[in-house]
Order: structure tokens, then sequence, then C-alpha cells
């Protein structure tokens, strides 16, 4: 499935196809990962604790373990953050709801995790002034 913009935590790792199975997101990152180079970064389905959706922005915000180079990327991004804050995120930005339907088909336990809002974390992929748009930045 395209997305229009994967972060890891606060790091951008820019647009790309990310290969979502039942038990394993993988993608490679489209941005160099400092000190590494490019990489194929990995979520293991059994590590999602939860997921929030924003219908009006097509953020798909998930608490989860991304399997990084973590002493590369940990001033970006660290899974035992508190939730809440923007660095225990996999961040991914759908075209339109009907990506998001194909990857919660294919993926039980995302959709088990996922619930919906409108709205709330829309101001984040725009300027970011609120709350929700200071988290994600």
């Amino acid at each position: 499935q395209w997305c229009k913009e994967i972060k890891v935590g606060t790091w951008q790792s820019g647009e790309g196809h990310v290969t979502f199975g039942p038990e394993v997101f993988t993608w490679l990152t489209q941005r160099e990962v400092p000190d590494v180079g490019f990489v194929t970064l990995k979520m293991r389905t059994s590590s999602i604790h939860s997921a929030i959706f924003d219908k009006q922005s097509c953020v798909l915000m998930i608490h989860g373990m991304v399997e990084v180079p973590m002493d590369k990327l940990d001033r970006y991004y660290d899974f035992l953050a508190n939730p809440g804050s923007p660095k225990c995120y996999l961040c991914l930005t759908f075209n339109d709801m009907n990506a998001l339907a194909e990857v919660l088909k294919a993926v039980p336990r995302l959709k088990q995790r996922t619930t919906f809002q409108t709205g709330t974390l829309s101001a984040a992929a725009g300027a970011g002034t609120s709350a929700a748009a200071r988290q994600l930045a």
C-alpha cells in the first residue's frame, strides 16, 4: 500500500510502499537512516498496542514496536515512551479511507486495535498549531 508520509517517532522516513501482512509490516526507508543508510524497517503486528485513525487527514498512528537501528534513531523514536509522546508512534498517511480499508482487511490485529476519530489529527497534517499537531511534529 502506498503511504504519502511515513514517520517513525519524529523521524520522517518519507513516502513509500508499505507491505502489510498479518504478521509483519515492512518498508524500505526513502531517506537514509543517519549513519546507516537506506534500510528495511519492520513492525511485527503482535507488538501493536493501539492505533488511531483520523478520517479527515487519513493519518494512522500506531503504537507498536518498529524494529529499527535503535542507537541511530533513539533521539527520534522510543517505543517505550509514554503513550501520547510523538516518539512512540509509527504514523502512516494514506491517500484515502479505501487504502486503509484494504490494510485492515489484511491485518486483523490492527483492525481490532484501531479506533476512528474525525478531525483530531487533521491539524497534524497541516501547519501544526494544535496539541495533536505538536504531538506528531
